[in-house]
């Protein structure tokens, strides 16, 4: 038995001992692998959900734009509208019957109601 035999090789000496008790936690992580036709299935699906993203901001985009050149027109119709106020509201003026007998007498005409022909807008007598 082995137990029982003590050779002239041993020695009794003390031993320092460390405290190694510190555990210490390990995660096992295990790696999944995917085989090719997961892989470009998944890749696959990434590129359309990106094509998909980026045709839906174009067309949010496109909508905005439109708006904005709809809104300029309206602008422009508006400020269009009123210069054509102002100009009808002045050709009224030009146009009213103190002026122009103003402007004869200033020729050195005179008002003689047996010429005077009454001359409606759409040009009938």
């Amino acid at each position: 038995m082995a137990a029982e035999y003590i050779g002239n090789h041993t020695y009794d000496t003390a031993y320092e001992t460390y405290d190694t008790s510190s555990t210490k936690v390990t995660t096992k992580t295990h790696v999944v692998s995917l085989s090719k036709v997961e892989k470009m299935v998944y890749l696959t699906l990434v590129a359309l959900i990106a094509l998909v993203s980026v045709y839906m901001l174009s067309l949010k985009y496109g909508a905005y734009d439109m708006n904005v050149k709809i809104a300029e027109t309206d602008s422009k119709i508006i400020h269009q509208q009123s210069i054509n106020g102002e100009l009808n509201s002045e050709s009224m003026k030009q146009s009213s019957y103190e002026r122009i007998y103003s402007k004869a007498k200033a020729y050195g005409l005179s008002l003689n109601n047996d010429n005077v022909k009454v001359v409606q807008k759409d040009g009938s007598n």
